[in-house]
């Protein structure tokens, strides 16, 4: 069922709520006006929206029924396409409201006053107005029930044989789905766990693998410029997290939700405006207060924005001290504290590096590359070009510098960065007290030099230098 949920912008996370119920049992929730454009095309679409749908969900509130307020452009919209609002039309108490105030077109229905959860009261005041329907048709097509009882052994008996073979071809579907999202291809993976709910819609291994299919892909979300945007992805994946997020399990939910926020954030990314990514953090928090993926995402849009960094810093400590997702949460943490280009924030990120290597860590291997590549900038800025040279050098024990930069860095010998890789080697060799090393790898780069030409620069002045200093 389309349903269209009309509220103030005061109850948009109750809004927001209610249409993630109505998603996880299948329903199409309009609720978010965020990304339309403004104006004429803003009512037009709203308009469409409201004539589309097939029961609209007024939240009432003293804002709601204010005179001005866009929700009473809504209500009319309503009005039009239904003049009598029974069984289309479900006004919801929000906030208490003088009765006096509320609409007659309201009025003119029952108005759920839920006592409890309002979410899973208006799902439940949902699945009541859509079974008069069935009544009717049942009582329209009562003789014809009759014919088909005689039949009904034999036609009950085939189906079981059909549910049976499609649900087999289901299970099918999800090894090869496994198979797929191991392997990195998760469109293709997607595409076979949809299949396999399409088959078989009571698949249990389907659901969970889809809900865990769609965190995976935003863990490791990858775009094609000018083929695919994050948005693209996103849109395609938050019907099963919204799912997920009405799981009994307190884990499961508030990893959906905590990927409902990272959604939020990505699609941020393409330049949609009015998103606010840390109301699903705190609701993930509500459900699990120490889950990995909140706290880390958190962390990272604190570090994103610049705001607190201090707050980011300890929600990426509740992050890593979970035990869960800890590659993941590496992963995020050197990203965010490099996301803006400080010095400060720079040092952090090699002493993060530094503390993995010492805990015996490794960098995830989804994003080894990635990341070694942007501390290697890092160490190229300090030790190549100088830029606070000496303060990098005491920032951390110099054994634990020079292990650290090996642990980072092992490949970087044999490519085209052998050069500065052995200017950078020698420095810190020197650093930690290994004279006769740093004095061998300098000469060893100065060689390299000399057979591609270079008999002056900075390189080799700096080399030639720190052999003087450090052979006497």
């Amino acid at each position: 069922m389309d349903i269209f949920i009309s509220y103030a912008s005061e109850q948009r996370t109750l809004a927001e709520e209610i249409a993630l119920a109505l998603r996880a049992e299948g329903h199409e929730a309009f609720f978010d006006r965020t990304e339309l454009p403004e104006g004429d095309a803003y009512n037009a679409r709203i308009r469409e929206a409201v004539n589309s749908c097939d029961l609209l969900i007024f939240l009432v509130s003293p804002e709601a029924v204010s005179s001005g307020r866009y929700t009473l452009t809504e209500l009319r919209f309503a009005e039009e396409k239904w003049p009598s609002p029974t069984g289309r039309v479900l006004p919801v108490i929000a906030q208490p409201t003088p009765n006096a105030q509320i609409p007659a077109y309201l009025r003119a229905v029952s108005i759920l006053r839920p006592a409890g959860s309002v979410a899973a009261e208006v799902v439940a005041a949902v699945d009541r107005l859509l079974k008069p329907r069935w009544l009717r048709w049942l009582r329209r097509y009562a003789p014809a029930l009759g014919v088909l009882v005689l039949v009904g052994g034999g036609v009950g008996a085939w189906r079981a044989v059909e549910t049976w073979r499609a649900c087999g071809d289901a299970t099918r579907l999800v090894e090869e789905a496994k198979l797929l999202q191991g392997a990195g291809d998760y469109a293709s993976a997607w595409n076979r766990y949809a299949g396999g709910l399409a088959a078989c819609p009571s698949s249990r291994e389907a659901s969970a693998g889809q809900e865990r299919l769609a965190m995976a892909w935003l863990d490791n979300i990858r775009v094609t410029s000018g083929k695919e945007t994050f948005s693209d992805i996103v849109g395609k994946v938050q019907p099963a997290l919204s799912r997920a997020a009405q799981s009994r399990d307190d884990r499961h939910a508030a990893d959906a939700l905590a990927h409902l926020g990272w959604g939020d954030f990505l699609r941020s990314r393409d330049g949609q405006r009015g998103l606010d990514p840390v109301r699903y953090y705190q609701q993930a928090l509500q459900r699990e207060p120490a889950n990995a993926y909140a706290h880390a995402f958190w962390a990272h849009a604190l570090m994103a924005t610049g705001e607190n960094v201090a707050a980011a810093k300890t929600h990426f400590e509740q992050a890593l001290a979970s035990s869960t997702q800890r590659a993941f949460v590496r992963q995020l943490q050197i990203g965010a504290t490099l996301w803006q280009r400080d010095p400060a924030r720079e040092d952090d990120a090699v002493r993060i590096a530094a503390d993995m290597h010492a805990r015996g860590e490794a960098l995830p291997a989804s994003a080894a590359e990635s990341l070694a590549s942007s501390l290697w900038s890092v160490y190229y800025s300090r030790l190549v070009r100088g830029d606070g040279r000496e303060r990098f050098l005491e920032m951390l024990p110099a054994p634990d510098h020079l292990a650290t930069y090996l642990w980072l860095f092992p490949a970087y010998n044999n490519t085209s960065n052998r050069e500065p890789y052995l200017f950078m080697l020698a420095q810190l060799q020197a650093a930690s007290g290994a004279r006769a090393d740093a004095v061998a790898t300098y000469r060893a780069l100065l060689a390299l030099l000399a057979a591609r030409g270079e008999t002056s620069g900075r390189m080799v002045d700096a080399s030639r230098q720190a052999i003087r200093r450090l052979s006497n």
